[in-house]
């Protein structure tokens, strides 16, 4: 077996650095809403909730992605929804992007 030498190590380290950075770039800290749309109530106090946490979540995400454009925003929220099965956010995201058509 071959012994693992000095240059071998100092050639891997940046690039095990390189691929965790990439990595945690691209799947790093997602903002996270505790809820999907449908889960906060119908009332007054459930709609305050439910802006609340939209606000949270959107400067969360502009903080961990800065230039993101609208366009990214809304990618991120169509994929929370797909992550956290949000079956009625995605349903009503469908129709109204069908009528658009």
């Amino acid at each position: 077996m071959k012994a693992i030498t000095l240059k071998t190590i100092k050639y891997s380290i940046p690039v095990i650095f390189i691929a965790l950075a990439i990595l945690y770039f691209h799947y790093g800290p997602a903002p996270n809403l505790s809820k999907c749309p449908d889960d906060y109530p119908d009332t007054d106090a459930g709609f305050n909730e439910k802006m609340a946490d939209m606000n949270k979540w959107t400067n969360q995400f502009y903080d961990n992605h800065p230039g993101a454009t609208l366009g990214d925003w809304n990618k991120a929220r169509y994929q929370y929804w797909i992550d956290n099965r949000c079956t009625e956010a995605l349903k009503r995201y469908n129709e109204s992007k069908a009528l658009l058509n």
